[in-house]
């Protein structure tokens, strides 16, 4: 038991994603209310680990080899041409990102954008289904299916889900206890002290991957296989 705990924490870091704690940042940016940015937090956590939870301990190993069949094979001309896509989507942004004018600020608006509750509960429903891109999710249903157990697998997707999740995590418990504010003070001024050289650092990596990925799509191309 303790084993899995412990390869679970590890996927999660290795699953480590940003994308949610940014869009919950923008929402409360826009001052969304608190219950529809609770809606849809609760709805990405509780969709992502009950699915997963489900799928291990209904269906066992089994579900893990069928989502795998639906996947295109390691060696799918498919990776090629989604290599190529990022690639060409990294370059095209950090450009992007280096020659744009800037643009002025906007003063916050105070208002908060219409919409009903069900729109963020279903938003949530789909950013759980992106947890089906991620390796790291199969790997913890494939953990929790050796079990059997419904709450075996949905305590180890909850920790998988905590620890990937942690930047989102963290912000919506500043949203919740009113203190967004103050985390968004703290990274404007970690920004101004060290921005430049952070910034010029984040995007020499992206051109790094953005390179390796258009390396491993032309090695394919000529050589049948994959380089990376």
């Amino acid at each position: 038991m303790i084993h899995k705990l412990v390869s679970t924490f590890g996927l999660g870091i290795l699953g480590l994603d940003p994308i949610t704690a940014v869009y919950i940042l923008s929402m409360g940016l826009r001052r969304e209310k608190k219950t529809k940015i609770t809606a849809f937090f609760l709805s990405f956590a509780g969709f992502s680990i009950v699915i997963g939870a489900a799928l291990a301990a209904i269906f066992g190993a089994t579900a893990v080899d069928l989502l795998k069949d639906i996947m295109p094979g390691n060696e799918s001309p498919f990776w090629a041409v989604l290599n190529f896509v990022i690639s060409i989507f990294i370059l095209f942004w950090v450009l992007r990102k280096l020659f744009a004018a800037p643009k002025e600020k906007k003063e916050k608006e105070n208002q908060s954008i219409h919409g009903s509750c069900l729109k963020y509960i279903t938003t949530g429903f789909v950013f759980a289904l992106t947890s089906f891109t991620d390796p790291t999710f199969y790997a913890v249903i494939l953990m929790s299916s050796e079990a059997g157990s419904f709450f075996l697998a949905t305590l180890l997707l909850t920790i998988w889900f905590l620890v990937s999740q942690f930047m989102a995590v963290i912000v919506y418990i500043f949203y919740e206890i009113t203190l967004l504010d103050k985390l968004v003070d703290f990274i404007e001024k970690y920004k101004h002290r060290s921005g430049k050289v952070l910034t010029y650092l984040f995007y020499g990596i992206l051109v790094l991957v953005a390179a390796a990925l258009l390396v491993d799509t032309g090695y394919y191309l000529f050589v049948g296989k994959y380089l990376l």
